[in-house]
């Protein structure tokens, strides 16, 4: 005697089939499923990024002698301006990078830290960005070191402030003065605020 698959057996395996097929289909027609990888949209305009690189006018603007040289923004057309964060806008600074070299009478050792120093300078206070090095035998004997830092979320300073770049080499005893290098770059977009 052979047994038939109770009709209870044969209910369950096509209301299991039934609905498979339904989530299958409303999945792919019905609303749209978020996708484990999914971007963020980005809405910064090609005019809202920004590339700033040493100044070498005596124009200063807001960068002292004691904050350092002040910086030209580079425009996509490869013109160059004094740069101070537009009104209605904030200064997001991700990356600096660039070269500081020993100034003359300041001997480096090998093992010190070579700092490059970008200040946004601010209403309430001033904000320090700083890419550090260690300084090897090659960048002793150069008298010149290269620095790159990449910020997450970057730094951000207000409308009506200014970037400005210093260097030093850090020792055990305090620190020796160096030298903006003549290629240094400062990288960031605009915001509203």
């Amino acid at each position: 005697m052979t047994r038939l698959p109770s009709s209870v057996l044969v209910s369950a395996g096509l209301l299991m089939l039934m609905l498979t097929l339904s989530t299958s289909y409303m999945q792919a027609g019905g609303a749209p499923s978020i996708s484990p990888t999914a971007e963020p949209i980005d809405t910064t305009t090609a005019e809202d990024y920004v590339v700033l690189e040493r100044r070498f006018a005596s124009t200063r603007g807001p960068c002292t002698p004691e904050l350092g040289v002040p910086t030209n923004r580079v425009l996509p057309d490869g013109t160059r301006e004094f740069f101070i964060v537009p009104a209605g806008k904030a200064f997001v600074l991700t990356d600096l990078e660039g070269e500081i070299t020993e100034k003359v009478g300041a001997v480096w050792s090998v093992g010190t830290i070579g700092i490059l120093n970008a200040t946004l300078t601010g209403g309430i206070a001033d904000q320090y960005v700083r890419a550090r090095a260690p300084l090897n035998a090659d960048a002793v004997s150069a008298g010149i070191a290269t620095m790159k830092l990449h910020l997450e979320s970057g730094a951000v300073a207000d409308s009506g402030a200014a970037v400005c770049l210093s260097a030093v080499v850090l020792e055990k005893n305090g620190f020796r003065s160096a030298s903006v290098g003549t290629d240094v770059r400062v990288y960031g977009y605009l915001i509203a605020r």
